[in-house]
């Protein structure tokens, strides 16, 4: 009985199209494929496969007939071009129980491990002979992460997407200069634990504001972002009481995320994607959902498990708003105004019309 995997599952196969997590098209990737109908190294039509317990059939095969790639998270890319069928590197294959029909991308095994911020197809045809070889019979760590081309963090050297940020790098902070990184804390959420209270905000191009963000910015729902509440105070918001805001919305698609949190000395507001945003926090809430190894690294660094102590090292950077309070118009107004480092404040009516204006001419 033959066994495939590292079958990324997409929405629909289509040509010359962009597949990522953000952008809602890829569902996941799925391991042990099984059948008996692969034991001659080949997937034909009309084949049976099980996924899950469920059988299914192969009803078509294509490959790329020009050029397309995998993104990967750090910025590089891994392309797949027309090949030989005995040994293609990419497969793009649809299947059906007769009632439900899935598409999957499966990468050669020679691609090995690969954590893959977007796929592009370039052009596809059906394979000749309604034939092609198994080309992924090595479970390898394949996983398509959740932000598209990472959140772009300042840091001493320009923006850097938020995964190549390593322990020891500087980061502009909107307090204290730059400050080098002491940890990095990422959760990775299954889709079996992807309930509503966990699936991420996505803020789109000028939902913050005039260019703010200046590209995408996903965070997770209780991640906080730097606005202003009526009296003009720089307050933190949770992500998920800002979904009022035109141009951000919660994403509903049921897929893995990968969160990441960058831990300094002290809780700081830097920028992701040129909006400002909170560090890690070590609050009630968080420490909560910590396992026992991640809180004893917090620990080490902050020196007490509780940010209830009030001193320097455990203060928050700016005030929080609890979620009721945000129901107030005024707080529409980004915050802007930070000496030195950006424009004034706006105008509730000017700073919406200019926000929407941006959104609407997004793609």
């Amino acid at each position: 009985m033959a066994t495939i995997h590292d079958l990324i599952e997409v929405t629909q196969i289509s040509p010359d199209t962009t597949y990522s997590r953000a952008a809602g098209n890829v569902i996941g990737v799925v391991d042990n494929v099984t059948s008996a109908a692969l034991d001659d190294g080949e997937f034909d039509i009309g084949d049976s496969i099980r996924i899950g317990g469920q059988t299914y059939s192969i009803t078509r095969i294509r490959e790329a007939s020009n050029s397309g790639r995998f993104t990967l998270e750090d910025g590089t890319s891994r392309s797949f071009d027309p090949g030989s069928e005995s040994n293609l590197p990419a497969v793009f294959l649809t299947v059906s129980d007769g009632s439900v029909t899935r598409h999957f991308i499966i990468p050669n095994d020679s691609y090995g491990d690969m954590r893959i911020a977007e796929i592009r197809t370039g052009s596809l045809t059906d394979v000749a002979g309604s034939d092609a070889a198994v080309i992924s019979t090595t479970n390898n760590t394949v996983d398509v992460v959740c932000f598209v081309t990472g959140a772009r963090i300042r840091t001493a050297t320009g923006e850097t997407a938020v995964e190549a940020i390593r322990v020891g790098d500087l980061i502009a902070t909107r307090d204290n200069g730059l400050q080098p990184v002491r940890a990095i804390l990422r959760t990775e959420v299954a889709p079996g634990q992807m309930d509503h209270r966990l699936k991420p905000v996505a803020f789109e191009v000028g939902s913050l504001g005039p260019g703010l963000p200046h590209r995408r910015l996903c965070v997770s729902p209780h991640h906080r972002m730097l606005v202003t509440d009526p009296s003009g105070r720089h307050v933190l918001a949770p992500a998920k009481a800002l979904t009022h805001r035109h141009c951000v919305r919660v994403l509903k698609g049921k897929r893995s995320v990968s969160y990441f949190h960058i831990v300094f000395s002290r809780h700081e507001i830097i920028w992701a994607n040129g909006a400002m945003i909170e560090s890690f926090y070590p609050g009630p809430m968080a420490l909560r959902a910590m396992s026992a190894e991640t809180l004893a690294q917090v620990r080490a660094i902050f020196g007490s498990d509780s940010a209830a102590d009030g001193d320097a090292q455990h203060r928050a950077a700016a005030p929080a708003l609890a979620v009721p309070a945000l129901a107030v118009p005024a707080l529409a107004v980004p915050a802007l105004a930070v000496p030195a480092l950006a424009a004034p404040v706006l105008a509730v009516q000017a700073a919406r019309r200019r926000a929407r204006a941006l959104c609407g001419a997004m793609p």
